[in-house]
């Protein structure tokens, strides 16, 4: 793309005092219901989704962004074979996931319209939406699991940041409804957030899960459009990563004849591995419980 093609900058405000600013050309906008939905191209990261006024989506950092939401979890259940995705709805972490032997992958995602625009706009990272074992409910996270009678091997907490509607897929009460809706050797992988510029919520949504899983371990990612450290977290019930070693997850990419653009063995081992001292520290703290009255206020300093 040339530059004289650029008409327009957008500003993604990182936090009040950090504004990242990205030369655009517009392709699409609307408001739905819930969201304000944008569709630009740039040159740095390609075509971009921006829910209300944030990037979610860079065609030229997907695998970045989707192949470390899903494989992670993925790679260690022995056989995976029924997921739920909470949110998605860009596309990006279905098209992963059904490239593993999957009987059923269930989208829960409570915007249409996202679906829509990435199916127009993003048609190969929105591909998997069409494979036949893929149900989209538009319906809402938090109550979708309350009333699930289905157990899945691995539920993939896809979503926006935690405010408004998003926050209610981030308590204890969740999580202990969620648990109960795995199988008996499920894991659970949500984004939290970034210990560097929300710290709270990303040690609170860690001591949450600790109190209902037996196995949780955080891990953090960079991903160039966030200009951060994104934290991830897998809260297991049998299966612990840190007990597997970059050959034993070649072996499984091998086996399960997958091709990834992002994620190497030597990386699955070290991103669970990479935390600096100061962070380790801080996840021995005591941080409170979330709860649906007492909820960490999502604001990046």
């Amino acid at each position: 793309m040339n530059d004289e093609n650029l008409t327009m900058w957008f500003a993604n405000w990182h936090t009040d005092n950090i504004q990242h600013l990205v030369k655009v050309k517009s392709i699409y906008c609307t408001n739905s219901e819930f969201q304000r939905i944008e569709v630009v191209d740039s040159k740095v990261y390609g075509r971009l989704l921006i829910l209300n006024g944030e990037i979610q989506l860079s065609t030229k950092f997907n695998s970045y962004i989707h192949e470390s939401m899903t494989h992670p979890a993925l790679l260690l259940h022995p056989n995976p074979k029924n997921v739920l995705i909470i949110g998605g709805g860009d596309g990006g972490s279905t098209t992963e996931v059904i490239k593993y032997n999957i009987e059923s992958v269930t989208v829960v995602e409570i915007d249409e319209k996202v679906v829509q625009v990435a199916r127009e706009y993003f048609p190969s990272i929105s591909a998997g939406f069409s494979d036949p074992r893929v149900a989209i409910k538009y319906l809402d996270g938090r109550n979708f699991v309350e009333n699930c009678r289905q157990k899945f091997d691995v539920i993939i907490n896809d979503i926006s940041d935690p405010r408004e509607s998003a926050c209610t897929v981030f308590t204890k009460s969740f999580f202990v409804k969620l648990y109960n809706c795995l199988r008996e050797d499920g894991l659970f992988i949500t984004h939290a957030e970034s210990p560097d510029s929300c710290e709270e919520v990303f040690y609170r949504v860690i001591a949450t899960l600790r109190n209902v899983f037996p196995i949780v371990r955080p891990f953090r990612v960079w991903i160039p459009p966030y200009i951060d450290f994104w934290g991830r977290i897998i809260a297991s019930k049998k299966y612990d990563p840190l007990e597997f070693d970059a050959a034993q997850i070649a072996e499984r990419i091998r086996d399960r004849n997958l091709l990834l653009e992002w994620l190497t063995p030597d990386l699955f081992y070290a991103m669970f591995r990479c935390f600096s001292k100061d962070v380790i520290n801080k996840m021995s703290q005591e941080w409170r419980i979330i709860t649906e009255e007492d909820f960490p206020i999502f604001k990046r300093p």
